[in-house]
């Protein structure tokens, strides 16, 4: 879908995609949240596997039925202690074990997907054999949740440890760990997990590998550092204008609770969520599509041509026979 350079535009060409071609949306859609529901599903099995090795005894129950805090507290401790170790290992190998998910789902979606939006910005018309590039994909994800992982880290930590120094009247540690600490992990965090986001569109277009991938996603920010930052302040204020009227939305079914029903309410709010996260996907996908239409036109400048002289006036002309010298 090549288009002319007097009206290009990597915004508008984001959203033509999606037009040119509307299967893109549920093939995104279906890789996204088919992880999701998936994860979701893991996650609530765990906890429910969990809850149900736990034993309480007739006391324990006894005291929780009373709800009063104290007594409920003590109980939960008793009935919680000594399995709260294998509580928190479940959940690490859980957490792990979805983000291997993600990395694959990511890597089949994205490639796939590229590959598309690749071939419709393409300026060559000759017809190029199709490559998924799933292994260097797959190490970009796998090393994106590997640094995501870390700053999530980082950041805890450093939150943690400002408490810390905080409760014990270390206001500078504590500033410089709340500040410094977790404002420096969330920032490279953010920046980083955006090249690892963008690198394998790389992997597509130059048939690149991970570590090159990445060197070029860096000189593309380089160059078009300012058109970036323009498309990404667009998307992030559709975005928000997008949340914001979702969620006025999603608060309405409040005032029917008396019609409804709670279950028709939570029905309702269910449906109006997805709705939220289809067009948070949608917006998500057009601004691949302009990031790909930007790297298109960042490989094929639009350079100003001079005019061709005509021939007979390549060389100076001959003045004599005009001056009577011939």
């Amino acid at each position: 879908m090549p288009q002319e350079h007097s009206s290009h535009s990597p915004f508008r060409d984001g959203f033509a995609a999606l037009v040119h071609e509307p299967v893109l949306l549920p093939a995104e859609l279906v890789w996204r949240w088919g992880f999701g529901f998936s994860a979701l599903g893991l996650g609530v099995l765990s906890i429910a596997l969990f809850l149900d090795s736990i034993k309480l005894t007739r006391g324990d129950e006894f005291l929780i039925r009373t709800w009063q805090p104290g007594l409920l507290s003590s109980a939960l401790q008793h009935s919680f202690r000594g399995s709260l170790n294998r509580f928190v290992l479940e959940q690490a190998v859980l957490i792990l074990g979805v983000m291997v998910l993600w990395a694959l789902a990511a890597t089949a979606g994205r490639s796939a997907t590229l590959r598309r939006l690749v071939d419709m910005f393409s300026a060559d018309d000759e017809a190029q054999p199709l490559e998924w590039n799933f292994a260097p994909i797959l190490v970009l994800q796998l090393m994106r949740v590997m640094w995501t992982l870390i700053a999530l880290a980082v950041a805890i930590g450093s939150l943690l440890y400002g408490m810390t120094m905080a409760q014990n009247q270390h206001a500078v540690r504590a500033a410089l760990a709340l500040s410094f600490g977790l404002g420096l992990a969330s920032l490279f965090g953010i920046v980083l997990n955006w090249y690892f986001g963008i690198a394998p569109l790389f992997c597509v277009r130059s048939r690149a590998g991970p570590m090159e991938a990445l060197d070029q996603t860096v000189e593309f920010s380089g160059r078009q550092g300012g058109r970036l930052f323009l498309l990404g302040l667009g998307f992030l204020a559709l975005r928000f204008i997008w949340a914001a009227t979702m969620f006025l939305v999603f608060l309405s079914p409040l005032n029917l609770a008396v019609k409804i029903g709670p279950r028709g309410i939570l029905s309702l709010m269910g449906v109006m969520a997805l709705a939220y996260f289809a067009g948070a996907d949608l917006l998500s996908l057009a601004r691949l599509g302009a990031y790909a239409s930007l790297a298109e036109d960042d490989a094929h400048p639009l350079f100003a041509m001079e005019p061709e002289m005509p021939p007979e006036l390549d060389q100076p002309p001959d003045l004599a026979p005009m001056l009577g010298l011939a």
